[in-house]
């Protein structure tokens, strides 16, 4: 006998930089090891962006339309498959991991999920968030959540908080007392990591570099910053030289990706390390091999965060050593979301922006 199939509300991207439009999305049971999710939050990122923009396209992102935008979901276990084990259960809150694999590889034999062969992204190249339920296609890609308060306000922790915790993580072994760190961008990242940079190197000098000064204000509400540069009013040459004198910066992290590597990579002293994390950019960077040979200077690349990584940043959240909720400076309905997409497509958000679908109970 035939079951009768359940939809539930989501909003689809049916074509390239037009507005999203509101449909039904086919509630799908889980099975074996898939566990169906209330969504409580969906967050919305620059990725975004550039799928609906279709500058991905080529590369599959996404695999097909119409699709469901966002990679950021947090949300309540609502029915699960006959092989998920007890140590998920119906009404356990949880996180998404979205950095997913077909099948495993060397890196994720070493724990690199990250950067696995055979990637499969909710929101990318898969439906995603923007929807009433979610399917997880393993219970392994989820992040138990119980103690936290607001699991709407989490979302953001599976790019955002993870991008910028690995980022940071990669730049403390650098870090001494009284060093110097950059962090280009601010805004929705920029809030977590000066928060990380707080937390795990407290003796260095924050100076925090962006283009508006509002977003500047947002950051350092959240968490103090030792010094600020609006490039638009100051040369951010000349300013950094006038703080760091002679040593240079210890660390650049590098949230933007556009018109910055040749410009700060520069700017970093003997032994210092940049990491780079946007994506802004397509253009060619240039980097001079002869400051980069002679200071010893570490340029790396640095992409979003290994599942064991988004463990230990859910962890930070529970512990209240990391603040999660006010990193979110807007929600929005799920009506709403093309609202959030043009907010940041036009650089007038601040902070990130969180999608509450708002399902009915199963």
């Amino acid at each position: 006998m035939e079951t009768k199939k359940e939809f539930h509300n989501a909003i689809f991207l049916k074509q390239f930089k037009a507005p999203l439009e509101m449909g039904k999305a086919e509630t799908k049971l889980p099975v074996q090891d898939q566990v169906l999710i209330k969504v409580a939050g969906a967050g919305i990122c620059h990725s975004d962006v550039h799928v609906w923009e279709g500058i991905w396209q080529k590369g599959g992102a996404p695999e097909k339309l119409p699709h469901i935008l966002s990679h950021e979901i947090s949300g309540t276990i609502v029915e699960k498959g006959e092989q998920v084990p007890d140590t998920f259960k119906v009404g356990d809150n949880v996180l998404v991991y979205p950095w997913q694999w077909k099948y495993d590889d060397k890196y994720t034999a070493k724990g690199l999920t990250n950067v696995a062969n055979s990637p499969i992204v909710p929101g990318i190249n898969v439906d995603g968030g923007f929807q009433e339920y979610f399917l997880v296609k393993s219970y392994k890609y989820l992040v138990n959540a119980n103690g936290i308060d607001d699991i709407a306000a989490i979302a953001p922790l599976s790019c955002g908080g993870l991008t910028t915790y690995r980022a940071v993580k990669k730049a403390v072994p650098y870090l001494e007392p009284d060093d110097y760190v950059a962090i280009i961008g601010l805004g929705g990242l920029g809030s977590y990591a000066v928060q990380y940079l707080k937390l795990f190197a407290p003796f260095t000098n924050i100076i925090g570099i962006d283009t508006k000064d509002d977003s500047i204000e947002f950051v350092d509400g959240i968490s103090k910053l030792n010094y600020a540069i609006n490039i638009k009013k100051m040369d951010p040459k000349g300013e950094i030289r006038k703080i760091v004198g002679r040593n240079g910066l210890k660390t650049v992290i590098d949230l933007v990706g556009r018109g910055t590597v040749g410009l700060y990579s520069d700017l970093l002293g003997k032994e210092g390390i940049y990491v780079l994390v946007g994506l802004m950019g397509l253009e060619k960077e240039e980097i001079t091999p002869f400051n980069t040979v002679f200071t010893e200077r570490t340029i790396t690349g640095s992409y979003v965060g290994t599942l064991s990584e988004q463990i230990e940043v859910v962890n930070l959240a529970k512990k209240g050593l990391l603040n999660y909720k006010k990193p979110i400076s807007k929600t929005l309905k799920l009506s709403e979301a093309y609202e959030g997409i043009i907010n940041l497509e036009e650089q007038k958000a601040v902070g990130r922006q969180v999608v509450i679908p708002s399902a009915t109970p199963r």
